[in-house]
Protein backbone atom coordinates (compact mmCIF):
# COMPACT_ATOMS: atom_id res chain seq x y z
CA UNK A 1 0.00 0.00 0.00
CA UNK A 2 1.92 3.34 -0.99
CA UNK A 3 1.74 6.68 0.59
CA UNK A 4 -0.92 9.02 0.31
CA UNK A 5 -0.75 12.67 0.07
CA UNK A 6 -4.56 13.12 -0.39
CA UNK A 7 -6.40 15.82 2.05
CA UNK A 8 -7.17 13.48 4.45
CA UNK A 9 -4.24 11.41 4.84
CA UNK A 10 -3.57 11.99 8.29
CA UNK A 11 -6.85 9.96 8.96
CA UNK A 12 -6.82 6.60 6.82
CA UNK A 13 -2.82 6.72 5.26
CA UNK A 14 -0.54 3.75 7.02
CA UNK A 15 2.59 5.28 8.35
CA UNK A 16 4.49 2.74 6.32
CA UNK A 17 8.65 2.50 5.74
CA UNK A 18 9.00 1.62 1.77
CA UNK A 19 12.17 0.35 0.10
CA UNK A 20 12.47 -0.70 -3.26
CA UNK A 21 14.23 -4.28 -3.93
CA UNK A 22 14.60 -7.09 -5.95
CA UNK A 23 12.74 -10.26 -5.36
CA UNK A 24 14.61 -13.42 -6.51
CA UNK A 25 11.54 -15.27 -6.40
CA UNK A 26 9.59 -16.88 -9.21
CA UNK A 27 6.38 -17.14 -6.96
CA UNK A 28 3.50 -14.48 -6.54
CA UNK A 29 3.48 -12.83 -3.03
CA UNK A 30 0.50 -11.58 -0.83
CA UNK A 31 0.24 -8.01 0.27
CA UNK A 32 1.87 -8.07 4.02
CA UNK A 33 3.86 -11.60 3.18
CA UNK A 34 7.23 -11.83 5.01
CA UNK A 35 10.53 -11.66 3.31
CA UNK A 36 14.10 -12.06 4.27
CA UNK A 37 17.46 -10.79 2.73
CA UNK A 38 19.42 -12.97 0.31
CA UNK A 39 21.98 -12.47 3.01
CA UNK A 40 25.11 -15.52 0.88
CA UNK A 41 24.12 -14.54 -2.56
CA UNK A 42 26.92 -14.15 -4.72
CA UNK A 43 30.67 -15.17 -3.63
CA UNK A 44 30.99 -15.54 0.54
CA UNK A 45 34.79 -13.78 -0.21
CA UNK A 46 33.37 -10.71 -2.06
CA UNK A 47 31.70 -7.26 -0.57
CA UNK A 48 28.28 -7.97 -2.40
CA UNK A 49 25.39 -5.14 -2.23
CA UNK A 50 22.76 -7.80 -3.41
CA UNK A 51 22.93 -8.67 -0.05
CA UNK A 52 20.94 -5.76 1.49
CA UNK A 53 18.88 -5.27 -1.40
CA UNK A 54 17.63 -8.79 -2.41
CA UNK A 55 15.42 -10.71 -0.58
CA UNK A 56 13.39 -14.18 -0.96
CA UNK A 57 10.75 -16.08 0.79
CA UNK A 58 11.28 -16.85 4.36
CA UNK A 59 13.27 -19.97 4.96
CA UNK A 60 15.07 -21.38 8.20
CA UNK A 61 18.45 -20.57 6.89
CA UNK A 62 17.54 -17.02 5.97
CA UNK A 63 15.49 -17.02 9.50
CA UNK A 64 18.12 -14.31 11.04
CA UNK A 65 17.64 -11.81 8.16
CA UNK A 66 14.08 -10.59 8.07
CA UNK A 67 13.93 -7.85 5.92
CA UNK A 68 10.15 -6.73 5.97
CA UNK A 69 6.43 -7.58 4.03
CA UNK A 70 5.64 -7.00 0.94
CA UNK A 71 3.88 -3.70 0.39
CA UNK A 72 0.84 -4.98 -2.17
CA UNK A 73 0.06 -8.24 -4.27
CA UNK A 74 2.60 -9.15 -7.02
CA UNK A 75 1.43 -11.66 -9.29
CA UNK A 76 4.12 -14.86 -10.23
CA UNK A 77 7.20 -13.16 -12.54
CA UNK A 78 9.47 -15.92 -13.55
CA UNK A 79 13.37 -15.12 -12.92
CA UNK A 80 12.16 -12.60 -10.09
CA UNK A 81 10.89 -8.96 -10.01
CA UNK A 82 11.57 -5.57 -8.34
CA UNK A 83 8.67 -5.21 -5.41
CA UNK A 84 8.71 -2.49 -2.89
CA UNK A 85 8.44 -3.72 0.90
CA UNK A 86 7.75 -2.28 3.76
CA UNK A 87 10.47 -2.42 6.43
CA UNK A 88 10.62 -2.71 10.21
CA UNK A 89 9.25 0.42 11.94
CA UNK A 90 6.28 0.41 9.57
CA UNK A 91 2.64 0.67 10.36
CA UNK A 92 0.89 -1.42 7.57
CA UNK A 93 -0.73 -4.90 6.41
CA UNK A 94 0.72 -8.06 7.50
CA UNK A 95 -0.16 -11.20 6.10
CA UNK A 96 -2.02 -13.10 8.81
CA UNK A 97 -3.52 -16.75 10.07
CA UNK A 98 -4.02 -15.55 13.63
CA UNK A 99 -7.09 -14.07 15.67
CA UNK A 100 -5.21 -10.71 17.07
CA UNK A 101 -6.70 -8.03 19.30
CA UNK A 102 -5.58 -4.51 18.79
CA UNK A 103 -3.05 -4.14 21.37
CA UNK A 104 -2.73 -7.40 22.70
CA UNK A 105 -0.02 -10.05 22.39
CA UNK A 106 2.55 -10.36 18.96
CA UNK A 107 2.73 -12.37 16.20
CA UNK A 108 5.80 -13.36 13.97
CA UNK A 109 6.55 -14.23 10.37
CA UNK A 110 6.87 -18.16 9.83
CA UNK A 111 10.02 -19.43 8.15
CA UNK A 112 8.78 -22.99 7.25
CA UNK A 113 8.05 -24.29 4.17
CA UNK A 114 4.06 -24.57 5.22
CA UNK A 115 3.33 -21.02 6.19
CA UNK A 116 6.60 -18.91 4.64
CA UNK A 117 5.85 -15.40 5.32
CA UNK A 118 2.77 -15.79 7.51
CA UNK A 119 2.17 -13.98 10.61
CA UNK A 120 0.25 -16.97 12.45
CA UNK A 121 2.21 -17.74 15.78
CA UNK A 122 4.47 -15.72 18.78
CA UNK A 123 7.60 -15.57 18.57
CA UNK A 124 10.77 -13.49 19.92
CA UNK A 125 10.13 -9.63 20.06
CA UNK A 126 12.20 -7.77 17.33
CA UNK A 127 12.73 -7.83 13.33
CA UNK A 128 9.90 -9.91 12.01
CA UNK A 129 7.91 -9.81 15.32
CA UNK A 130 4.15 -7.55 14.24
CA UNK A 131 2.40 -6.57 16.92
CA UNK A 132 -1.77 -6.49 15.75
CA UNK A 133 -3.41 -3.12 15.73
CA UNK A 134 -6.72 -4.63 14.55
CA UNK A 135 -8.73 -6.64 16.30
CA UNK A 136 -9.54 -9.40 13.62
CA UNK A 137 -10.02 -13.51 13.06
CA UNK A 138 -7.82 -14.63 10.52
CA UNK A 139 -7.17 -18.00 11.99
CA UNK A 140 -9.44 -19.51 9.62
CA UNK A 141 -8.60 -18.16 6.42
CA UNK A 142 -5.40 -16.06 6.22
CA UNK A 143 -5.80 -12.42 4.86
CA UNK A 144 -4.70 -9.02 6.35
CA UNK A 145 -4.38 -7.66 9.41
CA UNK A 146 -2.98 -3.80 10.19
CA UNK A 147 -0.24 -4.13 12.88
CA UNK A 148 3.33 -2.46 13.75
CA UNK A 149 6.57 -4.15 12.53
CA UNK A 150 8.71 -4.25 15.52
CA UNK A 151 12.60 -2.98 15.60
CA UNK A 152 15.81 -4.04 17.46
CA UNK A 153 17.45 -7.66 16.86
CA UNK A 154 16.55 -10.09 14.64
CA UNK A 155 13.68 -12.25 16.08
CA UNK A 156 14.36 -14.88 14.10
CA UNK A 157 10.95 -15.73 13.05
CA UNK A 158 8.93 -19.26 13.94
CA UNK A 159 9.32 -22.30 12.06
CA UNK A 160 6.28 -25.35 12.33
CA UNK A 161 7.38 -28.70 12.34
CA UNK A 162 4.40 -30.97 12.29
CA UNK A 163 6.15 -34.35 12.97
CA UNK A 164 5.36 -37.89 12.04
CA UNK A 165 3.39 -40.06 14.14
CA UNK A 166 6.46 -42.27 14.13
CA UNK A 167 8.73 -40.08 15.14
CA UNK A 168 12.67 -39.55 14.25
CA UNK A 169 15.13 -37.41 13.69
CA UNK A 170 13.87 -33.57 12.71
CA UNK A 171 15.41 -30.13 11.36
CA UNK A 172 14.50 -27.00 13.04
CA UNK A 173 15.80 -23.22 12.92
CA UNK A 174 19.09 -21.96 14.14
CA UNK A 175 17.20 -19.11 15.63
CA UNK A 176 13.71 -18.27 16.75
CA UNK A 177 10.98 -20.39 18.07
CA UNK A 178 10.11 -23.86 16.92
CA UNK A 179 6.53 -24.86 17.16
CA UNK A 180 6.34 -28.62 17.22
CA UNK A 181 3.30 -30.35 16.54
CA UNK A 182 2.35 -33.74 14.20
CA UNK A 183 0.47 -34.67 11.82
CA UNK A 184 -3.06 -34.93 12.41
CA UNK A 185 -2.19 -33.49 16.16
CA UNK A 186 -1.73 -37.79 16.53
CA UNK A 187 0.00 -39.05 19.40
CA UNK A 188 3.91 -40.11 19.22
CA UNK A 189 3.66 -44.30 18.66
CA UNK A 190 6.70 -44.86 16.90
CA UNK A 191 9.64 -43.27 18.71
CA UNK A 192 10.81 -40.00 19.87
CA UNK A 193 11.02 -36.69 17.76
CA UNK A 194 14.57 -35.61 18.52
CA UNK A 195 16.92 -32.71 16.96
CA UNK A 196 20.32 -31.55 18.14
CA UNK A 197 20.64 -27.78 18.60
CA UNK A 198 23.78 -26.75 17.11
CA UNK A 199 26.44 -24.17 19.07
CA UNK A 200 25.92 -20.91 18.61
CA UNK A 201 27.88 -18.14 16.23
CA UNK A 202 26.47 -15.58 17.43
CA UNK A 203 26.26 -14.14 21.28
CA UNK A 204 23.31 -13.73 22.78
CA UNK A 205 21.54 -15.76 20.08
CA UNK A 206 17.99 -17.00 21.23
CA UNK A 207 16.16 -20.19 20.71
CA UNK A 208 12.99 -21.44 21.83
CA UNK A 209 11.21 -24.86 20.96
CA UNK A 210 6.92 -24.66 22.06
CA UNK A 211 4.53 -27.87 21.55
CA UNK A 212 1.22 -27.07 20.66
CA UNK A 213 0.31 -30.81 20.49
CA UNK A 214 -0.69 -33.67 23.86
CA UNK A 215 1.90 -36.61 22.31
CA UNK A 216 0.86 -38.88 24.54
CA UNK A 217 2.48 -41.26 27.40
CA UNK A 218 4.88 -42.94 25.29
CA UNK A 219 7.11 -40.87 23.57
CA UNK A 220 8.28 -37.23 23.31
CA UNK A 221 10.05 -34.27 22.02
CA UNK A 222 13.58 -34.34 22.68
CA UNK A 223 15.75 -32.05 22.03
CA UNK A 224 19.73 -32.16 22.86
CA UNK A 225 21.98 -29.00 23.45
CA UNK A 226 25.29 -28.50 24.99
CA UNK A 227 23.47 -25.91 27.54
CA UNK A 228 23.36 -24.80 31.51
CA UNK A 229 20.04 -25.11 33.00
CA UNK A 230 18.38 -21.75 35.00
CA UNK A 231 20.15 -22.24 38.09
CA UNK A 232 23.12 -21.21 36.31
CA UNK A 233 25.49 -24.01 36.84
CA UNK A 234 23.86 -27.71 36.85
CA UNK A 235 24.77 -28.73 32.89
CA UNK A 236 21.58 -28.70 30.72
CA UNK A 237 21.63 -32.12 27.95
CA UNK A 238 18.13 -32.51 27.07
CA UNK A 239 15.17 -30.44 26.56
CA UNK A 240 12.07 -32.36 26.77
CA UNK A 241 8.24 -31.27 25.72
CA UNK A 242 5.60 -33.78 25.32
CA UNK A 243 1.88 -31.68 26.38
CA UNK A 244 0.33 -28.98 24.82
CA UNK A 245 2.17 -25.37 26.07
CA UNK A 246 5.19 -26.71 27.20
CA UNK A 247 8.40 -24.34 26.25
CA UNK A 248 11.80 -23.76 26.73
CA UNK A 249 13.99 -20.52 25.87
CA UNK A 250 17.85 -21.00 25.59
CA UNK A 251 20.49 -18.62 24.78
CA UNK A 252 23.78 -18.98 23.49
CA UNK A 253 26.54 -17.03 25.23
CA UNK A 254 30.02 -17.71 26.99
CA UNK A 255 30.03 -21.35 24.78
CA UNK A 256 26.93 -22.88 26.20
CA UNK A 257 23.03 -22.08 26.01
CA UNK A 258 22.05 -21.30 29.00
CA UNK A 259 18.41 -21.66 29.79
CA UNK A 260 16.48 -18.67 30.19
CA UNK A 261 12.85 -19.37 30.59
CA UNK A 262 10.88 -23.04 31.40
CA UNK A 263 7.50 -23.76 31.30
CA UNK A 264 5.99 -27.06 31.47
CA UNK A 265 9.24 -28.63 29.64
CA UNK A 266 11.56 -31.00 31.24
CA UNK A 267 15.44 -30.79 31.23
CA UNK A 268 18.09 -32.99 32.08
Amino acid sequence: MGVSFSANSHEDAFSAIPKRVWFNGSTALKEGQGLCYNWDVGSAAAADGRRANHVEVCTILNAPYFAGVADEVYAAVTGGQFITINLPGSYCNIWSNASTTIGVGVVTCSSDTTNTGIFKYAGFPGRGTATPLQTINRATVAGVCFAYLQVGKQSGLVDLITAAVAGGAVTAGVHGITILDTVGQAVLTGADVTFTVADGTIPYLKKGFRCIVDAGDSYDFIMTVNGIQLDGSTAQVTIILDDVSDEDHIEWTMGDWYERARSGATVT
